[in-house]
């Protein structure tokens, strides 16, 4: 058997390399396949993997990095055209890159002219073409010499009143921060020492221009901003001065004055509900039932009434009458106004007039309604372990149910499943719930400063479900409900936060078959098929810097999250002196409530190599701790490992705690743990289409604090813990939709705790019927 396999994979080497041996099978002659490019720079402030976009012909691309796959497809079809199969190699491969010297003498130009604008201005570029066997590789070589260096940084503003905009005062001071204005703008990027690079001189340019439309300079552009530049006589250094243009103006008699840059003040501000573009041309067009006026604002509204409260219109506005123009507020009034569900295509724009000798601006604000209900249904098959059933769902949203752009959501669910694995077959699984949720665009808390709301992008959500189990072994009711607040910064990479102030579950059991119950851990019976409260708060912070516009760009995401549940009750409990039950539990409505703490943490990191690699990795873990009125935590608040988002090698739930070894079916709730660590690295490959590949590399595990008698080797031990875990490494296959993208991945097991011996390091022993599993999922695992 293992000679088989060995002979397998020799032959897939052998049928790879002569792909290889026969890449230039249908190069013409006199022409070369461009192979390999290569830049070699003695300059160590530039990885030359940055280099590359600068380079005007690359090579086939290459799968993870180390074989032209789709290049191949494309060989392997060959010159006929007429059989099907050829044309969607053809069509799913790439075609040769055929070697253009003419390209070489471009990217030469294009490489040094990049380090130019860096500050080698004395940069050498040269390129080498070795070409053999049709096959051309090109070395470029760069090398930098004395970089220049800006020596000396002055400004020469003649303008008094933008030097104090940008100084904040005749001191010096440091100017005052305005709404979502990072802190970045306050700092100058140009510093006396560093590299004359002309990148970082235009965003100085483009910095300044920012500071001063943000305070009121609306017709202001970095075009009026320029440099002088000094360098000695055969020296690498630079005395920079930066100046500023005055605004010029034409006069009647044709001649051109120059004039001080004006600040503009908001005059009025102009909102107009249910504005239609497709069918009106202007606000001149626009047939108003009625207005609503008030410290500047015009609110413009058809029907009998405004669709949305005034009140919430203008909390969303930051285009505030009789205050200087600010770009930032601007995107702050476009971002509130979007993020209202009751609102659709938003436009804001301004027409400029003179009032007393003041610029001023008047602002229009055009809002169109988003449909205000809406009903979806959906039906889906399921099949749990050879049980058929269906399920189905009706949900209503109300994207405007108090006039003030509070989204309502209400959902039923209903499913049906044949049970014909059970020992009672007649009785099959039915479930039907419903849930209802009230999402609110902004604080709803009595101590909370209307100030601070409108620095950030808050809501408050309320939410309550239902849903009844009826199935032969019992008959359960989950209860919840919860009130959440989230806010954000205006800064679109500022960090979001979660509160949860109170979280409720509730399980109740109305029916339960003693069979059953005895079967079951213990532990399962008690915190999984018992009547339970669960009453907590919890908080979350996540940061992402991953821009959906930008996917080839670094990025990294962070999320910490803290639970707490069972403290205030059983502190009322004790403080009122109650009664503990015969098992030392206080109880809340005769039913136990559970006491515990619980946090979370996960980094994960991206590296784009190029435009088609990428290199991810993630690290997470969590520790949840019961106490007081709780043994154990519980059953849904435990951790498990294994499956699409975790140790890839193992299905979901069957990987733990520790080195436990599975012995029967009901094993499910033992593989379940109060301590979790995860690692993943993964190598991510366009393939072809839409379609992309991954390598990837899984360990993990999860461990028990305590002892628990139907978990044996679970315990977390400092001593051992670092011999339980588990590793996996995997391929996967992923179909990006642009929307959404659907994965498929297939683990390998290298190393599995819960084996002993040698036998735990599997990846020795392979095995292709149990030590593997494979996965279907929604979006990256990270």
């Amino acid at each position: 058997m293992k000679i088989g396999k060995l002979q397998y994979w020799l032959l897939l080497l052998i049928i790879l390399n002569l792909y290889a041996c026969s890449a230039t099978k249908f190069i013409p002659d006199g022409e070369y396949l461009l192979d390999k490019v290569k830049i070699k720079s003695d300059i160590t402030d530039y990885k030359t993997y940055e280099l590359y976009p600068h380079v005007r012909q690359q090579p086939n691309y290459k799968m993870f990095a180390l074989n032209k796959t789709t290049f191949q497809f494309y060989n392997l079809a060959g010159k006929d055209s007429s059989k099907w199969i050829n044309r969607f190699l053809k069509k799913i491969g790439e075609a040769p890159v055929i070697f253009d010297s003419t390209l070489v003498e471009k990217t030469d130009l294009e490489l040094k002219k990049f380090f130019i604008n860096k500050g080698y201005l004395n940069v050498d570029v040269s390129s080498e073409i070795i070409r053999k066997d049709k096959k051309a590789d090109v070395i470029y070589r760069i090398t930098g010499n004395t970089p220049y260096r800006i020596q000396n940084f002055s400004s020469d503003i003649e303008d008094n009143e933008i030097n104090r905009e940008l100084t904040g005062g005749e001191n010096g001071e440091l100017l005052q921060r305005i709404l979502g204005e990072p802190v970045s703008e306050h700092h100058s990027f140009v510093k006396e020492g560093i590299l004359f690079d002309r990148n970082m001189l235009d965003a100085e340019r483009e910095r300044i221009s920012n500071i001063l439309r943000n305070r009121g300079y609306y017709a202001f552009n970095k075009d009026y901003i320029y440099y002088d530049a000094d360098s000695a006589l055969n020296s690498a250094s630079v005395d920079l001065t930066l100046k500023m243009d005055s605004l010029e103006k034409l006069s009647p008699d044709g001649k051109i004055n120059k004039l001080p840059h004006r600040k503009y003040y908001l005059n009025n501000v102009y909102i107009y509900l249910d504005y239609d573009p497709m069918k009106i041309n202007s606000p001149d067009n626009y047939a108003a039932s009625d207005s609503i006026a008030g410290n500047g604002y015009t609110i413009y509204y058809q029907g009998e009434k405004p669709s949305i409260r005034p009140k919430t219109l203008v909390n969303n506005n930051f285009i505030n009458p009789q205050r200087p123009y600010s770009q930032l507020r601007e995107n702050a009034t476009y971002s509130a106004f979007s993020r209202l569900n009751a609102l659709n295509n938003i436009n804001i724009h301004f027409e400029e007039f003179v009032k007393n000798d003041t610029m001023k601006l008047d602002c229009y604000i055009l809002t169109m309604p988003a449909k205000k209900q809406s009903v979806t249904f959906s039906v889906e098959g399921t099949n749990t372990e050879g049980d058929l059933g269906v399920a189905s769902s009706v949900n209503y949203m109300h994207r405007n149910l108090f006039k003030g752009a509070e989204t309502f959501n209400f959902k039923i669910r209903g499913a049906y499943e044949a049970l014909t694995s059970s020992s009672n077959p007649v009785k099959p699984y039915l479930e039907i719930g419903g849930e209802a949720s009230i999402h609110i665009p902004k604080f709803v808390f009595p101590f909370v400063r209307s100030s601070f709301s409108r620095r950030m992008r808050a809501s408050t959500e309320f939410s309550l479900s239902y849903n009844h189990q009826s199935r032969p072994e019992y008959d359960r009711t989950l209860l919840s409900g919860g009130l959440k607040y989230i806010w954000q910064g205006r800064d679109r990479t500022s960090g979001r936060h979660q509160f949860d102030l109170l979280d409720i579950d509730y399980v109740y059991l109305l029916r339960i078959d003693s069979g059953f119950l005895d079967r079951l851990p213990a532990n399962a019976q008690f915190f999984g098929y018992k009547d339970q409260f669960i009453v907590g708060t919890g908080y979350t912070y996540s940061k992402t810097t991953f821009d959906p516009a930008q996917k080839q760009r670094d990025a990294h995401s962070l999320r910490i999250s803290l639970e707490s549940a069972g403290n205030a009750l059983y502190g009322f409990n004790k403080l009122l002196n109650k009664p503990k039950d015969e098992s030392g539990f206080y109880k809340l409505f005769h039913t136990n409530f559970a006491q515990f703490v619980k946090t979370d943490i996960d980094y994960a990191k991206t590296f784009v190599l190029d435009r088609q690699n990428s290199i991810a990795w993630r690290i997470g873990g969590g520790v949840g701790f019961p106490y007081g009125n709780s043994e154990g935590l519980p059953f849904e608040k435990r951790y498990y490992s294994g499956g699409a988002n975790s140790v890839r090698a193992w299905s979901v739930r069957e990987l733990g705690p520790g080195a436990y070894q599975p012995v029967n079916t009901t094993t499910f709730f033992n593989q379940s743990g109060d301590i979790k660590l995860d690692f993943n690295l993964e190598f991510r490959t366009r393939f072809f289409w839409k379609l992309e590949a991954a390598a990837f590399f899984d360990a993990g595990n999860i461990w028990t604090i305590k002892n628990y008698p139907e978990q044996n080797d679970g315990q977390f031990k400092l001593n051992t813990f670092y011999k339980q875990i588990a590793m996996g490494y995997g391929l996967g296959l992923r179909l990006d939709m642009d929307f959404f993208l659907v994965r498929f991945d297939c683990g390998w097991k290298i190393y599995d705790p819960a084996r002993r011996g040698k036998d735990m390091w599997t990846v020795m022993h392979p095995n292709f019927s149990n030590n593997w599993a494979w996965h279907v999922a929604v979006g990256y695992p990270f």
